[in-house]
């Protein structure tokens, strides 16, 4: 199945013409926007003040000058710290140290100047963000503290996710964590906002779409945490680059580098010793769940001794994070044919029809050769036996490779199955800033996700069974890559450009049991099972009522998900007196490129047979008009002598 879509051929072209004050800015979804009013001691305002706004990680600097309104405005501004310094004639040089810009944000700092007696400097610190008045979204930004020391866990340990259901009009599902493991690998949270659906949610990674086209409530990539510089969500009133969200616009950025070399090392860690076990269940020892999450990140100026070294132009990132996660699993009281009914031999069972009560049912086995079409008139076989001969050949072969009961007595829920699964995860982060100048920046970002996830089946590698833990059968994984890069130009203090391209592609499947080979055609004999090509291998399955699934019965099994995703944007802005215009272009591409049967019970890619008991169960005369039954071979589900 290949499916190609753009979103209603989702090109966007939005002018956004925000009239007023200088309060009424404009911050850019990638960049944040600073700005403010200078006064002097009376409170008139002071234009012509010269303002020099320096990224004090990276030493990028960005100057302007007031305005006639006494009003200043840098746009496209990174994130990071900044250090504010305001100059004017006869006044005191004012100094604001520790300036946060986040992206898609204001910070405004306003300028209170003082008359100057001798030569000297106010300085100061940034304090708290206050009420935001400069622009009219509901949004949050959750600080790359918050995310290292806020509990966030998930199924794949941290995850930013978690943090969002703290925040106003968020709803939490009863499931956090939607789908299979292998068809949602990366561990997503499901997020309802605002009464909104969770398919009405945008997540971007620095303006790159990160969405899972398939499965929409769901994301295809989640950065590790220490990567995170902040994540700004959207919940209500969103500005044209935001307008393919319904429920909550969530732009994530990753951190950068700056011209201090600064990183990390971390692990965490889960195991039964550190377990804790339920009050009531102290004599129950807890089952393996052995998970382990550890990694690196690193980020500095780019130095190479005589090649290259160069001063708050060139930065980079990195970050790599690798998670492990074995488990005990068992399927126990699963119902398996006894050595005696393997072998045709039902002899055990009451078939004496003319005894039958409530207590003890007619177990005989039918000869669906006898009898009438209708499967009335039907006689039971000879000491409730199959013969040999009668015995398909396929049903022989497959019988035999079933384990040995673990309660060989009972007729009901007489085998334990015990096995292990594990998950193995990489998640890799690089990315590169460079600043040729005060008016150009440019960046780079590429992320990858490669994973494994093991499940073995319950009955054996040919026997099959259903896998263990809810999995996909043998091995499932993939990769998910995604990378970005963007640009900001400012042509002058009033002109700015910016723009960015991205790409992800989430390459994702189950193998099944190819391993087997054709086993449906070549070993079963059953013609018709197995297709051509390696995604048609396998034994097929078989669903026996009241009985464990046989072969491999997974409708999932196998899949491969090849889907790509593909963003761009450009804005331009133009600041004229108190007016901000901003123009832009946006084109989003999705390519979904599927195989998977998923047809339903009888829907393999190998076949499935089910058998209800019918063939060999008595049918009453008027089950042919329709007001009569055939019933069901009823010796699993109302017991043996």
């Amino acid at each position: 199945m290949k499916i190609l879509t753009s979103r209603a051929a989702r090109w966007a072209f939005a002018m956004l013409l925000l009239v007023g004050t200088c309060g009424l800015s404009h911050a850019q979804v990638l960049y944040g926007t600073l700005t403010g009013n200078v006064t002097d001691p009376s409170g008139a305002l002071v234009p012509g003040a010269k303002v020099d706004a320096l990224n004090t990680g990276t030493g990028q600097l960005r100057q302007a000058v007031t305005d006639d309104r006494g009003a200043y405005l840098f746009n496209n501004v990174q994130s990071g710290a900044y250090k504010i310094t305001v100059k004017a004639g006869s006044f005191q040089t004012y100094v604001v140290d520790g300036v946060q810009v986040n992206v898609n944000d204001i910070r405004r700092i306003d300028v209170g100047l003082q008359i100057a007696k001798t030569t000297e400097a106010i300085e100061v610190t940034a304090g708290a963000i206050e009420l935001q008045t400069d622009k009219g979204d509901i949004h949050r930004e959750i600080s790359s503290q918050e995310g290292t020391h806020l509990p966030e866990n998930g199924r794949e340990g941290r995850n930013f996710q978690g943090l969002l259901y703290l925040l106003p009009g968020a709803g939490v599902p009863a499931a956090r964590e939607a789908n299979s493991e292998a068809g949602n690998p990366a561990g997503p949270q499901t997020l309802f906002m605002n009464g909104q659906s969770s398919t009405g949610n945008s997540t971007k990674v620095d303006g790159t779409t990160i969405s899972y086209p398939w499965l929409p409530i769901n994301i295809a990539y989640v950065p590790p945490t220490d990567s995170i510089q902040v994540v700004n969500i959207v919940t209500n009133n969103f500005d044209a680059e935001q307008g393919a969200a319904g429920g909550a616009a969530v732009n994530v950025s990753i951190k950068s580098g700056t011209n201090s070399l600064h990183g990390g090392l971390f692990e965490y860690n889960q195991n039964n010793d550190e377990t804790a076990v339920a009050f009531f269940s102290h004599t129950s020892p807890i089952t393996k769940n052995v998970f382990n999450q550890y990694g690196l990140f690193i980020g500095g100026p780019v130095i190479i001794p005589k090649v290259v070294h160069v001063k708050n132009k060139l930065f980079f990132f990195f970050d790599w994070q690798d998670t492990k996660r074995n488990q005990y699993a068992s399927n126990t009281n699963l119902t398996l044919p006894n050595a005696a009914w393997r072998a045709g031999n039902f002899s055990a069972l009451n078939c004496n029809p003319s005894s039958t009560t409530q207590t003890s049912p007619n177990q005989c086995i039918y000869d669906p050769l006898t009898g009438n079409k209708d499967g009335t008139g039907r006689l039971p076989f000879p000491n409730n036996t199959i013969p040999s001969a009668r015995i398909a050949s396929a049903a022989a072969t497959l019988t035999a490779l079933l384990p040995p009961l673990t309660r060989p007595s009972a007729f009901t829920a007489n085998y334990d199955a015990y096995g292990g699964t594990y998950s193995h995860r990489n998640n890799y982060d690089t990315k590169i800033n460079y600043n040729p100048s005060d008016k150009l920046g440019v960046w780079g970002r590429y992320s990858a996700l490669p994973m494994d996830i093991y499940a073995p089946l319950s009955l054996g590698p040919i026997a099959g069974g259903d896998a263990f833990n809810g999995g996909n059968p043998g091995h499932a994984g993939g990769k998910v890559q995604s990378t970005g890069a963007g640009f900001t130009y400012a042509f002058s203090n009033t002109l700015f450009l910016d723009g960015n391209a991205g790409y992800t592609r989430q390459h994702i499947g189950a193998d099944g049991d190819e391993g087997n080979l054709d086993y449906g055609t070549d070993v079963l004999k059953i013609p018709g099972t197995n297709g051509v090509g390696v995604n048609y291998q396998g034994v097929p399955g078989f669903q026996v009522a009241g009985m464990a699934n046989m072969g491999n019965t997974n409708t999932g099994s196998p899949f491969e998900f090849r889907d790509n995703q593909y963003t761009t944007s450009y804005n331009l802005s133009k600041v004229h007196g108190a007016h901000n215009l901003r123009f832009g272009f946006q084109y989003d591409h999705y390519a979904i490129n599927h195989f998977q049967p998923q047809g339903g019970t009888f829907g393999t890619a190998r076949g499935t047979f089910g058998f209800d008991g019918q063939l060999t169960n008595l049918c009453t005369a008027s089950a042919s008009s329709g007001n009569g039954s055939c019933g069901t071979f009823d010796t699993v589900n109302n017991g043996g002598p």
